[in-house]
């Protein structure tokens, strides 16, 4: 039985989401509304176990995805320096599973000291885990000409399915260069 996770899924990933309940026996969808999601599909409905919690609590949030776990694959969106709840979450990841993690562009800059940033330390984290695949989606932008406008739902959901189907240590979703290009 395959089991995913869905954690901040159901607006920009909505399409990945989908794809990824078609390939699960079970998904367990976490989001502060969860108990009124619908993907509008009996097929993909009746698979989901929807939790409504935030993950700002996070012994709660983490004590209510518990009784589900593990799970197969999972597909999360969080802040960028929740850095304890997404250790715990790495634990409930079933050996041979996959996670992937979706991250804004400014998750690869680096501290105003130096220090390593959030995508570096969380690849350099997973990369000793041999009983677990991790892959980053890192968000970047789109050049058209001499502009530039922010990714869409429809492409940052390819950039999270390209993963499901291909896992890459990290996959970039448009670009990131320049960096004073992005859109504003």
């Amino acid at each position: 039985m395959t089991t995913t996770l869905l954690l901040g899924t159901t607006g920009m990933l909505n399409a990945a989401s989908v794809h990824a309940v078609a390939r699960s026996d079970k998904a367990v969808l976490v989001s502060r509304r969860a108990g009124g999601f619908s993907f509008g599909a009996d097929t993909l409905d009746t698979k989901l176990v929807r939790v409504a919690q935030s993950y700002d609590d996070e012994a709660a949030f983490l004590a209510a995805l518990e009784p589900h776990a593990p799970f197969d694959v999972a597909l999360t969106w969080i802040r960028p320096r929740a850095e304890l709840l997404r250790a715990a979450l790495d634990a409930l990841i079933a050996p041979g599973g996959l996670l992937i993690e979706v991250m804004g562009s400014r998750s690869l800059l680096t501290g105003e000291n130096g220090e390593p940033s959030i995508a570096t330390l969380r690849a350099e984290a997973l990369a000793h885990q041999p009983d677990l695949t991790y892959a980053q989606v890192v968000l970047g932008f789109v050049r058209e000409g001499e502009t530039s406008r922010w990714l869409n739902h429809e492409e940052i959901s390819a950039a999270a399915i390209a993963q499901m189907e291909m896992p890459l240590p990290r996959r970039i979703a448009g670009v990131l260069e320049p960096w004073d290009a992005r859109p504003a």
